[in-house]
């Protein structure tokens, strides 16, 4: 018969396994103790907090961390007056529309950003502001601007701002109303729609730049400033001619224009040829009976050697050897320069350049916005 071995556990061994149970009983009973009181201490402190802001709880950008309502309240009257006072501003294409708070009736709602606030900040489960408590981080919270104003204002400013806003295109233009040119650039048309600009209005009322980028449609204009580069201004009172690369002056010219029987058209004309010894044709009118149908080239021609008429009937820029005539309004309607000089300016112009003439600075005669007769 065979023997059967018992394995025997010593004393010791049963010792060593108690001991074991003992000590991680009484770490289990540690741990709790310790995350018993962990949780105690931070429930006492969620309560202790109650009534005041926690961390990270801000009014516009403004913390309250740790104020109670009344003193939120109170620092935001005082710390967020900037933004109180702020005017309401369109903005488009550099130019600006605005109006004041109190010319719109606007005022923050302080009472009501801080209750607004107050209740985000604490609304949230225990335990989760606890955790957020011991792990230091508060949940972010942070109230607009609230603010009461008057409609009626509100869409009284945007009316008359509109009116300004929207506009027609506007093709170039030289201004010659002071007797020398000012290109003025050309103008795109612009069309903003109210109920978008109000809608727009109404967003940027509750932020704190109060700030509107109005939206608008646009119109290209027909003509840019870049065609005008050659230019000629005849002054009929200072009795002038005066040559420009654009806005710089490149010439100036005694000249003699129409006698108030016939006086020289105003206006803005064009050259539409040159002629080189040009040959005189009778325009048939009645100063002009006594006079053979045509002159040929020479020097009883009354062009003289050079001639530049313009779309403005019968008129010209033309030499003459009447040089007693210049200076004064002595021509049946063209424009009589000294010989030498009309020379001169042939050989610095070409057909198709503009010719503004105008009464004199100050009274152009005509409506340099409009559209010139040489377009």
């Amino acid at each position: 018969m065979k023997a059967v071995s018992i394995p025997v556990r010593s004393l010791g061994w049963f010792g060593e396994k108690k001991l074991s149970r003992i000590m991680l009983v009484v770490g289990t009973i540690l741990l709790g103790a310790l995350v018993t009181g962990l949780l105690g201490y931070l429930f006492v402190e969620d309560v202790m907090a109650f009534g005041k802001f926690p961390a990270g709880a801000r009014i516009v950008g403004l913390s309250v961390a740790g104020l109670n309502q009344e003193e939120a309240v109170a620092k935001c009257r005082k710390d967020l007056a900037g933004v109180a006072n702020r005017p309401l501003t369109l903005q488009v294409d550099g130019e600006k529309y605005q109006i004041t708070p109190e010319e719109l009736g606007l005022m923050l709602d302080y009472r009501k950003m801080v209750e607004e606030s107050y209740a985000k900040a604490w609304n949230v489960n225990i335990f989760e502001r606890m955790a957020r408590r011991f792990t230091n981080r508060p949940m972010p919270v942070n109230v607009s601007v609230l603010a009461n104003s008057d409609s009626n204002r509100v869409q009284s400013f945007l009316s008359n701002a509109i009116n300004s806003i929207n506009r027609h295109p506007h093709d170039a233009y030289v201004d010659v109303t002071s007797g020398k040119p000012v290109i003025v650039k050309a103008v795109d048309g612009r069309n903003c729609d109210m109920a978008q600009l109000q809608k727009d209005a109404d967003a940027a009322l509750v932020t704190s730049n109060r700030t509107v980028n109005v939206k608008v449609g646009r119109t290209p204009a027909g003509m840019s400033d870049a065609v005008f580069q050659k230019l000629i201004i005849v002054n009929l009172a200072e009795h002038k001619l005066s040559l420009y690369n654009r806005e710089q002056v490149l010439a100036e010219f005694p000249i003699a224009c129409g006698s108030p029987s016939y006086p020289t058209p105003i206006g803005a004309w064009k050259i539409v040829r040159k002629q080189k010894n040009p040959s005189w044709i009778n325009p048939g009118a009645a100063w002009a009976k006594s006079m053979p149908p045509s002159i040929p080239p020479g020097p009883r021609n009354p062009l003289g050697t050079r001639a530049l008429p313009l779309n403005a009937s019968g008129v010209l820029i033309h030499g003459t050897s009447s040089s007693w005539s210049i200076g004064r309004s002595a021509s049946h309607g063209c424009i009589r320069m000294h010989m030498k000089d009309v020379e001169q300016l042939f050989e610095m112009v070409e057909a198709g350049i503009p010719v503004y003439i105008i009464r004199g600075p100050g009274d152009p005669g005509f409506d340099v916005t409009a559209k010139p007769r040489w377009q």
